[in-house]
């Protein structure tokens, strides 16, 4: 049996072998080190998933504040960005199909917004059950008024990061929600 040399450091194989404890492997970087643990994370998986929680909340809090200042919430805004991109009516159902964070409470969502003005409503004349949504000038008209802010916000919030940087983020955030999937969905730009 020929085994290559190849350079490896003698700490690291002392420390896999005899699962010795070196300073230099136990160290905690980036979240670990941010939060305030005083080892590295014992699984890259337990690592990866608070840094998209913590993410989350860091960049959220910001937009969640934006929508407040205009009298919405971020699912208020994701229903009412739903009915812009459709351009026509679309059902209760369809809505809560394509939103972005599911929102369990649907018909209440959908009232705050008729009750803003918002949005219209209309029930199905062929099935009493379906309940059509539009979106009224006043709706159109906060989302042309947030359309800058919000794209400030995004381009402050990730903007330091390149475009294929993003790209590659937005495919590994989806490969994470959908495991089966072995293709990188291509993002467009």
């Amino acid at each position: 049996c020929i085994i290559k040399k190849k350079n490896i450091d003698q700490t690291s194989v002392a420390t896999y072998i005899y699962g010795m404890k070196h300073e230099k492997y136990n160290t905690p970087t980036g979240l670990a080190a941010e939060i305030g643990m005083s080892r590295p994370f014992r699984h890259a998986e337990e690592e990866a998933f608070l840094n998209l929680v913590r993410t989350y909340f860091q960049l959220s809090s910001r937009g969640e504040k934006l929508f407040k200042e205009h009298g919405i919430s971020g699912p208020q805004y994701n229903v009412l960005r739903i009915l812009r991109g459709h351009g026509t009516p679309v059902s209760v159902y369809q809505i809560a199909a394509e939103m972005v964070t599911p929102s369990s409470d649907m018909p209440r969502l959908v009232d705050r917004l008729e009750a803003a003005e918002l949005i219209t409503k209309t029930r199905c004349e062929n099935d009493r059950r379906v309940v059509w949504v539009n979106l009224t000038k006043q709706g159109k008209a906060l989302l042309k008024k947030l359309d800058g802010p919000l794209t400030e916000l995004h381009q402050s919030q990730l903007g330091h990061m390149s475009e294929q940087d993003l790209k590659t983020l937005s495919n590994l955030l989806y490969r994470a929600r959908h495991p089966d999937s072995n293709t990188i969905r291509k993002v467009t730009s």
